[in-house]
């Protein structure tokens, strides 16, 4: 049984995997005793991951950190510096050609930031794109735009707005979907899977046809990662 480990921008997620099936835990229901390997993401600072690192030196095991290579698990990283590609969205990449080999895929995992990265069905990861979040859009406009409002109640549309609140928000929409467009066409390939993850993954996924919203992705990457050493 092992514990996966996303430290991401704003808070960590932990999943159990145990015989190929990946869930969602609470810090409270993790089950120390019957680890056998604890595997960890980290895109943000990881201040709350020091109570893991005693739990595993207590156990005598190791929390092993993912990193990004030049390939791994049959992909390709695009970045010759591969260093400075963002471990998620690495983990996204190679979740995403593990369990779609045969498709050119288009991932979108819109959290803080959203990030967009293709890899071919060759397994050539062929770079990608970060822009803000919806919710960083929302709020930089608001915050610097003297006239310019929004509220919590306004749903999102992808249809021209009548007021200022939904010009808002399916602006951001609009501009979060204009970059799956953008990747098709530069891909040449309409056809090609959109996989969607993060919080606002099952919205774009919605507003896309044939996308797939997965909200494991990241962790299904690191279990990719850890089978994977090459």
């Amino acid at each position: 049984m092992k514990l996966l480990i996303d430290v991401g921008n704003t808070a960590v997620k932990y999943a159990i995997e145990q015989e190929n099936s990946i869930r969602l835990v609470k810090e409270g229901d993790i089950d120390w005793q019957k680890l056998t390997a604890i595997i960890c993401s980290q895109v943000g600072k990881g201040d709350g991951l020091q109570w893991v690192q005693r739990q595993t030196s207590a156990l005598g095991m190791t929390l092993e950190q993912a990193h990004v290579s030049a390939s791994r698990a049959g992909v390709t990283c695009a970045y010759p510096t591969f260093q400075n590609l963002g471990i998620d969205r690495w983990l996204t990449v190679l979740a995403a050609h593990n369990l779609y080999p045969a498709q050119d895929v288009i991932v979108i995992d819109s959290g803080t930031a959203t990030t967009v990265d293709v890899v071919t069905a060759e397994g050539k990861h062929l770079g990608g794109w970060i822009v803000p979040g919806i919710d960083l859009m929302i709020s930089s406009i608001t915050a610097r735009a003297e006239r310019v409002f929004c509220d919590d109640n306004t749903p999102f549309a992808e249809e021209f707005a009548k007021n200022t609140p939904e010009a808002v928000k399916n602006g951001a929409l609009a501009a979060t979907l204009g970059l799956v467009h953008s990747a098709k066409q530069l891909l040449n390939n309409e056809s090609a899977l959109v996989l969607c993850a993060g919080g606002y993954g099952e919205l774009i996924k919605n507003h896309i046809e044939s996308a797939v919203f997965d909200d494991l992705l990241v962790f299904k990457g690191l279990s990719v990662w850890w089978k994977n050493p090459q």
